[in-house]
């Protein structure tokens, strides 16, 4: 009886096999979790600026009308931006290369949003409170600052080092950092904390930038492009 035999495959070629096979299903597994996980919002920005979204370490582009979620780095290269709008109508635009990490988003069943972290790592960022938001749920940290809000349209800055300005548009937010205590910033003022605490907060007056400093969350001047919609809401 003659015995049929294949040819044998070298191990190199077994393990490259086994490698690509569970990169294929981590990511498989990913978008079952991601398509199982409830959105927090959506990208409003149309034309596409290179901006990255990243769960469970899968990395997708963010275009507009994509879908964000909680735990979602987002990051944008040194010429990119984006825009999002969160299910309670709080604002988050996003300016060259920056980096800011989703942390956790909580509604209620009226999409009302009772609590919610977010981490601004490095870069350049406009937030606007939504109507339906419980403010005092809502953390937003930088390397080293903690800022509560109170009703508040910020834009805040933080360098590669750590040091952040703060500089609010309309409302309020305490700052906490240093080890020194809460300091209640208003309307029409900006806050700097150094890297090093070097002075602890200083605040002082706010200085208009120039406008296309920012991008802007609804179609307007720099944001009127169309980027084609991807996949990830699939």
């Amino acid at each position: 009886m003659r015995v049929l035999t294949g040819k044998r495959v070298p191990a190199g070629l077994r393990w490259r096999a086994l490698l690509l096979s569970t990169v294929l299903l981590s990511g498989v597994a990913a978008g079952i979790a991601k398509a199982e996980t409830p959105s927090i919002g959506d990208v409003t920005q149309e034309e596409y600026k290179g901006a990255l979204g990243t769960v469970a370490a899968i990395e997708n582009p963010l275009k507009h009308q994509d879908a964000v979620f909680s735990q979602e780095k987002v990051t944008t290269p040194p010429w990119g931006s984006t825009a999002l709008l969160f299910h309670d109508g709080t604002q988050l635009q996003v300016g060259p290369a920056s980096d800011v990490t989703l942390d956790e988003f909580v509604y209620d069943p009226n999409q009302t949003l009772t609590s919610a972290a977010i981490k601004f790592n490095r870069g350049l960022f406009r937030f606007i409170t939504g109507e339906n938001t419980k403010k005092e749920g809502v953390s937003l940290t930088t390397p080293v600052a903690t800022l509560s809000i109170r009703g508040t349209d910020l834009i805040i800055r933080v360098d590669y080092d750590g040091s952040t300005s703060v500089t609010v548009l309309k409302g309020a937010v305490a700052v906490l950092a240093c080890d020194r205590p809460e300091r209640l910033v208003s309307a029409g003022s900006v806050a700097k904390i150094a890297r090093n605490c070097s002075g602890g907060i200083t605040v002082g007056p706010y200085t208009p930038a120039p406008p296309s400093t920012m991008p802007s969350t609804a179609p307007g001047p720099g944001n009127t492009g169309h980027g084609e919609n991807s996949s990830r809401n699939d």
